[in-house]
């Protein structure tokens, strides 16, 4: 039965937790954590809590296993190194779709934010992770996403606005 359940959660969410696991590391190679996730939902099956979501549980399964190795292997490099090729939307910028030299630069920005910042973007802006949920994921209160998010894209404009970028932005369809 909970085998059955977790094949079915890795029909419906490998993509969002192998996406996830992309930008939170930086690299494109993922798989394995992918898997572990997965396997480690299935051995700890009973600790899930029924009125939460799957997918916030997994990814909170994925963030731990990459907090977990990064400690084991005491690495100091943090999160996000190549955004996919592929123009894609950010809430941050009036939802604008990004050319590949716009991804570099906003990647750029977006690396330059506090970690926990960071961290806020990649769920709530790219990955657009309603904000009960980050809040579930990153183990803090709604209301701390919520400010924190703001803080993070009033940052992050600031950032643009320092390199000339923003404006550009904008004016982009």
């Amino acid at each position: 039965m909970e085998k059955t359940i977790v094949e079915t959660w890795f029909e419906l969410y490998e993509t969002d937790i192998t996406s996830y696991l992309i930008y939170y590391t930086g690299k494109v190679d993922v798989e394995d954590l992918v898997q572990d996730t997965f396997l480690i939902a299935l051995k700890k099956m009973n600790q899930f809590k029924k009125q939460s979501n799957p997918k916030t549980w997994l990814i909170s399964i994925a963030r731990n296993q990459v907090i977990d190795k990064y400690r084991r292997q005491e690495l100091l490099k943090r999160i996000l190194s190549k955004i996919k090729e592929e123009p894609i939307y950010y809430e941050c910028i009036e939802k604008k779709s990004l050319t590949k030299l716009e991804h570099e630069e906003l990647y750029t920005a977006i690396l330059q934010l506090k970690p926990f910042y960071r961290e806020v973007v990649i769920l709530r802006g790219i990955l657009e992770i309603p904000a009960k949920e980050v809040g579930q994921i990153l183990q803090c209160r709604l209301n701390k996403v919520h400010v924190t998010y703001h803080r993070a894209l009033k940052q992050l404009k600031i950032q643009l606005m320092k390199e000339g970028q923003f404006n550009e932005y904008r004016t982009h369809s």
